[in-house]
């Protein structure tokens, strides 16, 4: 047998290459998830962490707090607040929905990388309670639609308290309006209260 012996300049393993055509223009991506039934939103993909499943059990109850906060849950050895993002955006609260469940679909999120963040200061982050998450989509840019938009569209209805978390809208292929959630503003303002 003859084994041939590599060389400091040989490559065994090309380097990857961006294969996306230099005409495409920039996306960003998003978790398409629902609130209040089948109201859809959009949460940057930036501000994503986990998907997870619980069950109300395994939320512990916190009293005096803001109505919207279902309690804690023990993630990762963390104490992770618990809120239910419908109720913070002035829709019902879970349990007074139709199809209130006893298991629930979590989004964990967190402000986007930054590098200024001091690396012993973790991030703040809040599981947020959703009624369904159904996709990741890509979106470009360029294409996100001012807020205006959204509110002068016939079949969506919004309420008050969305509309400060709200960065604009996309148009689906269906012709459905996806109303992007500023992800970091909702943080911010769960934290203050």
């Amino acid at each position: 047998m003859n084994f041939e012996t590599a060389t400091p300049t040989d490559h065994f393993i090309s380097p990857l290459k961006d294969t996306t055509p230099p005409d495409t223009p920039p996306e960003e991506q998003f978790l398409q998830i629902t609130v209040n039934g089948d109201l859809p939103l959009l949460l940057p993909g930036a501000n994503l962490v986990e998907i997870m499943k619980l069950s109300i059990g395994q939320v512990v109850p916190v009293f005096q707090m803001a109505p919207w906060v279902m309690g804690l849950y023990n993630w990762r050895g963390e104490m992770l607040w618990i809120a239910d993002l419908g109720h913070f955006l002035g829709f019902a609260p879970w349990y007074n929905q139709a199809e209130a469940a006893t298991r629930h679909t979590v989004v964990v999120i967190q402000p986007p990388y930054s590098a200024t963040q001091p690396a012993d200061e973790p991030p703040p982050t809040l599981g947020l309670v959703v009624n369904a998450v159904e996709a990741m989509v890509a979106y470009p840019i360029s294409a996100l639609q001012p807020l205006s938009a959204a509110i002068s569209a016939p079949s969506i209805s919004l309420e008050p308290g969305l509309l400060p978390f709200l960065r604009g809208c996309y148009g689906d292929r269906t012709d459905r309006l996806q109303l992007v959630l500023d992800g970091t503003a909702v943080l911010n303002a769960m934290a203050q209260t």
